[in-house]
């Protein structure tokens, strides 16, 4: 992400007036692109319009020289699309300041006067076109002192929280969990923002100064209000409200002729919730896959919202499952009273599809921002929501499950939603400037207004035949000239029945023009209505707007409620579609799933293809389960789909299984699969002893680890002590529920040495040469790990498998390995430790390999390939 550096300096001299305006804006947003409004478009000169015009793929030009007579670089978009450029801007992390004219320019003599009304960045933005719908847009601010502060604001919703955490791999974790399009650090902290932009690619990193805590308190008094204050210091670590007010001040200097409109600062606490790092969020694909794609995430195949804010808040509840088991109960309630009653759900589902995003608007009215569109928009999501609502009410009324009655709060914006029926049109336009916002009885100055502009002829022929009545003229008549404008035309032989009133404007050579009160001021009616219409419009409908802003907090309220019921609706349906079942969940420390499923699995393998399997673990009896068994045969899976039932019944939905039950889960971790991290210049081996380090200083009793392959990036002797090492620890130290994959077969017999550590393998099944995976977790340690079979089923040569086939049947008896150095690994089909090496036996080395041979497999290149290798063999 590139940033734009500081334009030239430069004083008045030798510079156009308009270049002089350019220069002020941006010494006041130096790391800013500037948007220099010019007539039509938005100009970007210097520097701006270089990096602007690679980011965005638009023309470089030049505007003139600059005092050392070389071009001035320049760039533009039109203004009417501007929104488009300035999303993908926001996307690559830039901020763009927005220098407005000030004036109409028609009005104007001179230089149109200019200023920045506002500054657009990743985390600030309120343009629908920069946001994602279904995630939140967050600005966050680190504050780093004797704790560890951080603040997280919502604009789009006027949300701001703050909390203390532990150390940075705490801090990480919730940045994860977060994940923020915008980051405040509070100086230079390059190791911490070279993992930060490997963990959050997509979020923008910027460097501010930070305020003591007095100062702090005193902006957040000015910021917030004093009322607010009292509450915020008493609830608010101070390293919390450092971090707040970061946010606040950034936010307040990217809008410099608004105040931020945020009333509250609430406290939060993560451990509150039940703890993912980022290793868990990344391995178990909860937001996003491996690869970075939101497709295929469990996010993505659970989300069947209706509404954005819905999404938002089913997010957030993946990412953040609850521990409090009462929280947790009502959650699971409202999913099951939508289950059962599959007529309602669908036609809540139904209701929900027509509720825009609430949440949003609501925070742009708030803001002064909002279009008559946006308002129209409320205004159908409330008449939506009220229908809703009847239906809820009129089914609680009849059940006798509670769950019912509190899924619709009794504040329902009636008020507001009377005020914007009454006002506003049935599609009221985007744009205040082109009319048609208010209906019509709203304003009776506006009515007539509109009727003068819309039918002034009509007004005209009724003024003309009362006065042809009242006078007794019959070819009287009103006409028009750009010269005289409206005039009453009386002809010579009428002049004696013209009345006093009339008053002579011209003659003309057959009769004489005249005016009246009543024409004149229905002149200037006619002449300016149209303008006067649209002025008078939007000043009704920023009035509008700004009573409708008084209820903004009425409106965010209900519009949670909304999000909640939809992400019950969306559970339940989830559930009724994939046979979910309602996990029974308690305060103990076992867990027992019977036919737990995967949900991404299962749903993208062919229908009943999947396997499932039972687990059962207790922190106080078996909790400690070691699983071996071939590559590929499904370990990881069975792994993680157990993590994803806590995740999931923690978070509020029901779980892919035939039952669950288990005691609520503080921490879930996982150590699953590994990749080298060159950033940082740590290997696959180092990368794995680090998860597994926060694993071991962090877990405890009820926390559910998962661990797959450790130890397997070093040397046998070192993996199999260090994997040994930790299941005893998880085992004797801990104490938790564990799930242990490896391939390390000496592990099981751990079984034999500890109460408490069972053993089940995979099962598969050899036919000959090829190998069948079940996907079936049984009891019990397996001897074999089936890794010559895999390797064919990926496709290596025949003459390699062969040749791997006999070198394993050497090492399997003790023979000395091909270079001959004696086998120091021999016994079982896993090789034992420490046994001595027998005598070397024969046949040799090509005999074995032609005997394991599959002659049936090999395609006539191969058979070349296999000769010159056995060829070799034989060579001395």
């Amino acid at each position: 992400m590139g940033r734009p550096k500081k334009s030239a300096k430069s004083k008045d001299a030798g510079h156009t007036p308009v270049m002089v305006q350019f220069f002020a804006a941006k010494a006041d947003y130096p790391d800013a692109l500037l948007f220099f409004r010019m007539g039509d478009f938005y100009e970007l000169f210097y520097d701006d319009a270089i990096v602007a015009a690679g980011a965005l793929d638009i023309t470089l030009t030049s505007r003139g020289k600059d005092r050392k007579g070389e071009n001035i670089p320049m760039a533009g978009v039109p203004h009417h699309a501007a929104a488009g450029y300035l999303a993908r801007l926001l996307e690559q992390g830039f901020k763009v300041a927005i220098c407005e004219q000030l004036a109409d320019p028609s009005t104007v003599k001179g230089i149109v006067p200019r200023g920045v009304v506002r500054v657009a960045t990743p985390g600030l933005t309120l343009d629908p076109d920069s946001l994602d719908a279904k995630a939140d847009n967050l600005l966050v601010a680190l504050s780093f002192g004797e704790r560890l502060g951080l603040a997280a604001l919502e604009m789009s919703r006027s949300d701001l929280r703050a909390c203390v955490l532990d150390d940075e791999a705490a801090v990480l974790a919730e940045l994860v969990r977060l994940e923020p399009r915008e980051l405040l650090l509070d100086g230079e902290r390059p190791a911490l923002e070279a993992t930060l932009a490997r963990v959050l690619p997509r979020t923008a990193i910027r460097r501010v100064t930070r305020d003591a805590v007095e100062d702090a308190d005193a902006a957040l008094a000015a910021l917030l209000g004093d009322d607010e204050i009292p509450r915020a210091l008493h609830e608010v670590d101070e390293a919390g409200r450092v971090a707040a007010i970061a946010a606040l001040r950034y936010a307040q200097q990217a809008q410099p002729n608004a105040k931020v409109r945020v009333s509250r600062l609430a406290r939060y606490d993560p451990h509150d919730r039940l703890v993912l790092d980022e290793v868990a969020v990344r391995n178990l694909e909860l937001v996003r896959t491996l690869s970075g794609d939101k497709t295929g995430s469990v996010l993505h195949l659970l989300d069947e919202t209706k509404t954005a804010m819905g999404a938002r808040a089913l997010r957030r509840r993946l990412l953040a499952p609850l521990r409090d088991l009462g929280a947790i109960r009502r959650r699971h309630d409202a999913v099951e009273a939508l289950l059962v009653d599959a007529e309602l759900r669908r036609a809540l589902r139904g209701d929900l599809a027509s509720v825009a995003d609430l949440e949003r608007l609501a925070t742009r009215v708030e803001l002064g921002v909002a279009t008559p569109r946006d308002l129209g928009a409320i205004r159908d999501s409330l008449v939506a929501a009220h229908t809703l609502a009847a239906r809820v009410d009129e089914r609680a009324a009849t059940s006798t499950d509670d769950a019912l009655g509190k899924m619709v709060p009794d504040e329902r914006c009636e008020e507001v939603l009377g005020e914007l029926e009454t006002a506003l049109t049935e599609e009221p336009p985007q744009v205040p400037s082109q009319g048609g916002i208010l209906a019509e009885g709203v304003s009776p100055d506006l009515d007539e207004l509109r009727e003068l502009s819309s039918s002034s002829k009509d007004v005209l022929l009724r003024l003309e035949q009362r006065e042809r009545e009242r006078t007794g003229i019959g070819s009287l008549k009103i006409k028009y000239t750009k010269v005289f404008g409206y005039y009453l035309e009386v002809t010579r032989s009428n002049l004696h029945l013209v009345p006093d009133d009339y008053r002579r404007k011209q003659t003309i050579a057959n009769g004489e023009r005249y005016i009246t009160d009543e024409l004149d001021d229905l002149q200037g009616k006619i002449l300016d209505a149209d303008e006067r219409a649209r002025a008078l419009e939007i000043q009704l409908f920023e009035e509008l707007r700004d009573r409708t802003a008084e209820r903004a907090d009425e409106l965010r309220a209900f519009a949670r409620a909304l999000a909640d019921l939809d992400v019950h609706a969306a559970l339940a349906e989830v559930a009724h579609r994939f046979d979910y079942v309602r996990p029974e969940l308690d305060d103990g420390v076992a867990m027992d799933l019977r036919e737990c499923r995967h949900p991404v699995v299962e749903r993208l393998a062919e229908a009943g293809s999947f396997v499932p399997n039972d687990v059962a673990l207790d922190a106080e009896g078996e909790r400690l389960m070691i699983i071996t068994g071939p590559n590929m045969a499904g370990k990881s899976t069975a792994m993680r789909q157990v993590a994803l039932a806590v995740i999931l019944a923690q978070a509020g939905s029901f779980v892919p299984a035939a039952s669950a039950r288990f005691g609520v889960v503080d921490r879930v971790f996982t150590r699953v699969g590994a990749s080298d991290d060159l950033a940082r210049g740590q290997s696959t081996f180092m990368v794995e002893m680090r998860e597994t380090a926060t694993i071991l200083r962090d877990a405890t009793r009820r926390s559910l680890v998962i661990l797959d392959e450790i130890g397997r990036g070093t040397s046998t002797y070192d993996g199999l002590a260090i994997a040994w090492a930790v299941a005893e620890h998880l085992h004797r130290g801990i104490g938790c529920r564990a799930m242990f994959a490896t391939h390390y077969h000496e592990l099981c017999e751990l079984a034999e040495l500890e109460d408490g550590v069972v053993t089940y393998n995979v099962a598969a099944r050899e036919y000959g040469d090829d190998v069948v995976f079940l996907h079936k977790l049984v009891e019990g340690a397996t001897n074999r790990s089936y890794g010559v079979a895999v390797a064919r089923l990926a496709g290596v040569s025949e003459i390699v498998l062969a040749r791997a086939k006999a070198i394993l049947a050497d090492l399997e008896s003790g023979a000395p390995l091909p270079g001959g150095r004696p086998a120091s690994l021999r016994g079982r089909a896993q090789l034992e430790l420490f046994a001595p090496a027998p005598a070397q036996r024969e046949p040799s080395a090509v005999e074995r390999t032609l005997r394991e041979l599959d002659v049936d497999r090999l395609r006539p290149l191969d058979a070349l390939v296999t000769l010159a290798r056995l060829k070799d063999m034989l060579d001395p």
